[in-house]
C-alpha cells in the first residue's frame, strides 16, 4: 500500500512526468470505446461457462507463456511445481447494489515441503471483515474427487481440508471448491478498503478459496491485522474464466487469451505467469494503453477521470524502466492500473500484474500545506505519487514476496525507497534528497522513532506508527545501506536479491545475508540498529 507525499515533492514527479526524462514514449493509444459511466444495473445472473476439463488445462504449461514477455516464458517451464488455479467466476450487479460473485476452481497442488501433508488449508478473504466490504460462502469441496467436509476456523476466514491420506514429498492433490460471494457498497468509516463496490466500480482481489504459505511446517493462518495488507501465498499459475455484463470492462491479473460476447453478458479468460494471487475489477472503466520497453501498461480509470491516465502511463513507464535498471526486469506481458475509490481520498493498493490506485478526491491538506495550489493539481501529484509507490510493488511484493504481517519492512521500505530511486532517475540528485527529507521530517516528528522497522504490523502502537516506521523510516534504513555499501555494491545487491528471490519469498535474515554476501562484510550492526533492535539513528 501506499502513503503521501508532501507537494514540493509531488511537484519534482508531476515535472518529471511532464517533461518526459524517463525517456521518449509512444503517445497513449485512443482510449477504447467504453461504457457509459453510469452504475452497473441488476443484471440478470450470468451463468458460468461449461466447465472446462480441469486436469487437461492445468496441466499444459505452455498455455501460460500468453502472460509472459517471450524472453520470460522459460520462467514457466522451469516452475512445474507451482500451485495451478482454474478459476470460472460470474459476476452479478443486484438491485439492491450490491454484487454477487459465483464460482468454482480446480487446484493441483504439489508437496514441495520435506514432509507429508496432513491437510491443506484455504483462506476464505472475502469473509475477513475489516477492508473486505463482502462475505464469502464455501459450498461443495473435493479431494482427488470425493467430497469433503472442511474444519471451519478463524470465524470462518480458514477452512482446513484434513487429506484422505498424508500427502507425500512431491506428491499433487487435485482439489475442488465452489463458493459465492456478496460485495457490498462502501459506506462510511475510516481506512482503507480493499473490496467492495466503490465509485461503480466492484473491486474484487482474491476473491477465491486461495492457498496460504505454509511456514515451519504451520500453515500462515493469522487474520490480518488493522492497516496493513493482508494475503500470504506462494506463487502460482492461474487460468481463470470471467463472465460478467457486457456493458462493464473486465479488468484482471494476467493477459487475456480470449473473449466472447453472447446477449448481455461477456466472457474473457485470462492466464498468469507465477503470481501470488489475483485481482479483479468489474466496471464502467475507460482503457488507455501505451507499451514500454515491451510491456504494455493499461490504464483503466472512470470517464471523469481519464483526462489524468497520460500522466499516470508516464510515471508508471518511468518507474518500470528505473526499476529494470536498477534491480531487475518485469517479465510479464503488461501492467494494470485501476482507478477507483479506496479510502475517501488518494491511496493505492498493490497486487502481482494489476494494482487499485485511488484516482477520485485528493486528501485534506496537512497542517501548513491548506494554501497549496488548486485542488486538482494536488490531486494529481497525489495520485502520481501512488503510482510510482504502486508500481514499485511489482517488484517488491509481486516478484520478491515476503510476509507481509509479520515482517512488512521487506516490501514496504523497499518500495518507499523506490521513490528515491525514481525521483534520481528521472529529476537528479537533489530530487531524491527532497524525498529523503520528507522521510526525515515524518521519522523526526514521530514519539515512537526509535522503534525498529523489522515488527509485525501489529505490533506496532498504532497505524500511524506502523505507516511512520516500516514505510518512513525503513525508506532511510535503504538509504543508510546504501551509504555504507557504496554504490556499486549496494545496486549489485539489489540485483542479487532480485534474482535469488524472484517468485520466491525473502525474509529479514535472507534479505541480511544477500547484503553481506554481496559486500563480503558484518551487517550485524546496522540490521541491529535499524531492524531488529531501534534506536537513535543519525540525523542525516
Amino acid at each position: 500500500m501506499a502513503q503521501r507525499l508532501s507537494p514540493a515533492i509531488l511537484a519534482l514527479i508531476l515535472v518529471a512526468a511532464a517533461c518526459g526524462s524517463t525517456g521518449p514514449s509512444p503517445s497513449p493509444a485512443a482510449a477504447s470505446p467504453s461504457p457509459t459511466a453510469t452504475p452497473p444495473i441488476a443484471t440478470p445472473a450470468p451463468t458460468l461457462a461449461a466447465a472446462p476439463t480441469p486436469a487437461l488445462e492445468l496441466a499444459d504449461l505452455a498455455q501460460f507463456h500468453a502472460a509472459m514477455r517471450p524472453e520470460f516464458a522459460a520462467d514457466v517451464d522451469g516452475s512445474p511445481d507451482l500451485t495451478r488455479y482454474a478459476i470460472d467466476v460470474a459476476v452479478t450487479f443486484n438491485a439492491d447494489g450490491t454484487a454477487t460473485l459465483a464460482g468454482r476452481e480446480h487446484v493441483l497442488y504439489t508437496n514441495q515441503q520435506t514432509v507429508a501433508l496432513p491437510d491443506i488449508v484455504f483462506m476464505l478473504w472475502p469473509a475477513a471483515g475489516g477492508q473486505y466490504a463482502s462475505r464469502m460462502d464455501l459450498g461443495r469441496v473435493t479431494v482427488d474427487g470425493s467430497e469433503v467436509r472442511p474444519q471451519m476456523e478463524n470465524d470462518g476466514l480458514t477452512a482446513r481440508i484434513a487429506l484422505p491420506a498424508p500427502l507425500a514429498p512431491g506428491a499433487r492433490a487435485e482439489l475442488s471448491a465452489e463458493f459465492t460471494v456478496k460485495a457490498f457498497p462502501w459506506t462510511g468509516g475510516s481506512g482503507i478498503k480493499r473490496f467492495g463496490i466503490t465509485g461503480r466500480v466492484l473491486l474484487a482481489p482474491t476473491f477465491y478459496p486461495l492457498i496460504p504459505r505454509l511456514v515451519d511446517g504451520l500453515w500462515q493462518t493469522l487474520p490480518a491485522p488493522p492497516g496493513g495488507d493482508t494475503t500470504n501465498s506462494d506463487s502460482a499459475l492461474y487460468v481463470w474464466r470471467v463472465t460478467a455484463p457486457a456493458d462493464q470492462v473486465i479488468v484482471g491479473s494476467g493477459s487475456v487469451v480470449s473473449a466472447t460476447t453472447t446477449g448481455q453478458t461477456q466472457t474473457q479468460t485470462i492466464v498468469t505467469g507465477p503470481m501470488r494471487d489475483l485481482a479483479l475489477a468489474v466496471g464502467p472503466l475507460r482503457l488507455t494503453s501505451r507499451t514500454a520497453d515491451g510491456v504494455t501498461l493499461n490504464a483503466y480509470l472512470l470517464p471523469e477521470h481519464a483526462d489524468k491516465a497520460s500522466a499516470i502511463l508516464d510515471v508508471a513507464a518511468g518507474q518500470l524502466r528505473t526499476l529494470e535498471a536498477l534491480v531487475g526486469p518485469y517479465p510479464f506481458a503488461e501492467l494494470d492500473l485501476v482507478g477507483a475509490g479506496l479510502c475517501g481520498g488518494v491511496c493505492g493498493i498493490e497486487y502481482p500484474g494489476e494494482v487499485f490506485i485511488d484516482a477520485g478526491s485528493a486528501m485534506p491538506p496537512l497542517p501548513g500545506e491548506e494554501g497549496f495550489g488548486p485542488s486538482d493539481q494536488e490531486e494529481l501529484f497525489q495520485l502520481l505519487d501512488i503510482t510510482v509507490h504502486e508500481v514499485g510493488h511489482q517488484w517488491f511484493y509481486g516478484l520478491i514476496g515476503d510476509d507481509q504481517l509479520l515482517q512488512p519492512w521487506v516490501d514496504e521500505a523497499a518500495t518507499s525507497y523506490t521513490e528515491v530511486l525514481y525521483a534520481e532517475k528521472t529529476s537528479g540528485a537533489a530530487a531524491a534528497r527532497d524525498v529523503l527529507r520528507k522521510f526525515q521530517d515524518q521519522l523526526r516528528a514521530s514519539s515512537d522513532r526509535e522503534l525498529p522497522v523489522g515488527l509485525g504490523i501489529a505490533d506496532y502502537p498504532s497505524e500511524l506508527e506502523y505507516g511512520v516506521i516500516v514505510y518512513d523510516k525503513g525508506a532511510l534504513f535503504f538509504d543508510a545501506l546504501r551509504r555504507q555499501l557504496g554504490d556499486p555494491t549496494f545496486f549489485a545487491f539489489l540485483h542479487a536479491y532480485y534474482e535469488r528471490y524472484r517468485y520466491g519469498f525473502a525474509s529479514a535474515r535472507g534479505f541480511q545475508a544477500t547484503a553481506e554476501t554481496a559486500c563480503a562484510c558484518d551487517l550485524s550492526a546496522l540490521f541491529d540498529l535499524w531492524v531488529y533492535k531501534g534506536g537513535a539513528v543519525p540525523a542525516n
